[in-house]
């Protein structure tokens, strides 16, 4: 396989990793308000501060942060891993 395809076929690899990241991301991230619906028992306070201390709601709330804190390294260290090939691909198209 010529080098060109190889790298073409690794960075649109790349780019589907960013990509699922993201979309994995949006998808755990959890804002207070849907935590507390979530993790609150129906007979609970009707005060969101209170709600928002409840055990249930700190642990969704923390593995949230966690979910997206380690979706955004991969994000980042894929992109990384995209620059030289671009910038290979870019100088091959540019001679």
């Amino acid at each position: 396989m010529n080098e060109n395809i190889s790298d073409f076929l690794t960075i649109i690899g790349l780019a589907l990793t960013l990509a699922g990241a993201g979309i994995t991301a949006r998808a755990v991230m959890l804002k207070p308000e849907d935590a507390i619906h979530i993790g609150v028992p129906r007979l609970a306070s009707e005060r969101d501060e209170e709600n928002l201390e409840m055990p249930m709601v700190q642990n969704l709330l923390a593995s949230s942060r966690g979910a997206r804190r380690g979706l955004v390294m991969i994000a980042a260290g894929t992109a990384l891993q995209m620059v030289p090939i671009a910038l290979r691909l870019w100088s091959h198209l540019l001679s």
